[in-house]
C-alpha cells in the first residue's frame, strides 16, 4: 500500500487550504487506478454559529477541524496516459467545486450540515421519542 502524495495546493478565496493527494496504483498489468483525495479542513470557529452555546455543543461533536473529502478515479488506464488522466480529474474537481469550496458561506454551511449529521445519526434531533426495550 502506498501512502497519498500532495500534487497540488490552493489557498480557496475563504482562506481555506484544499489539498490534492495522489492515491493510484496499478492492479494489473499495464493497467492503473488513478485515484485523486481532495480535502478541506474547516476550523470550528466561533463565528460560524449564532451563539456561544452552539458553538461548545458542536465543539463536543464534531473533530476540530471538521474535515469535507472527495474523491475522483478512474479505473483502467494505461501507464502512458496516467499523468494526463490524473491532470483531468484533478482539473475537473477544481471546476465543479472549486467555486462552491471557496465561497464564504462554505465554511458555515458545511460545518452545519456536519453537526445535523451527527445530531441526526446520534438521534438528538429526533422529534418522537426512541423506544427501547419491549
Amino acid at each position: 500500500m502506498t501512502v497519498p502524495r500532495d500534487i497540488k495546493q490552493i489557498i480557496l478565496p475563504n482562506a481555506l487550504h484544499l489539498v490534492c493527494r495522489e492515491d493510484s496504483r496499478r492492479y494489473y498489468g499495464d493497467y492503473h487506478l488513478v485515484r485523486i483525495l481532495m480535502s478541506v479542513s474547516i476550523p470550528l470557529e466561533p463565528h460560524f454559529f449564532d451563539n456561544g452555546d452552539e458553538c461548545r455543543a458542536a465543539r463536543k461533536l464534531l473533530p476540530d477541524p471538521v474535515v469535507y473529502h472527495r474523491i475522483a478515479e478512474r479505473m483502467g488506464v494505461p501507464t502512458a496516459e496516467v499523468e494526463a488522466v490524473r491532470t483531468a480529474l484533478v482539473d475537473d474537481l477544481l471546476r465543479h467545486a472549486g467555486g462552491y469550496l471557496g465561497s464564504a458561506q462554505f465554511p458555515r454551511k458545511f460545518i452545519r450540515a456536519e453537526l445535523a449529521r451527527i445530531r441526526s445519526a446520534r438521534g438528538i434531533n429526533r422529534s418522537v421519542p426512541v423506544l427501547r426495550g419491549a
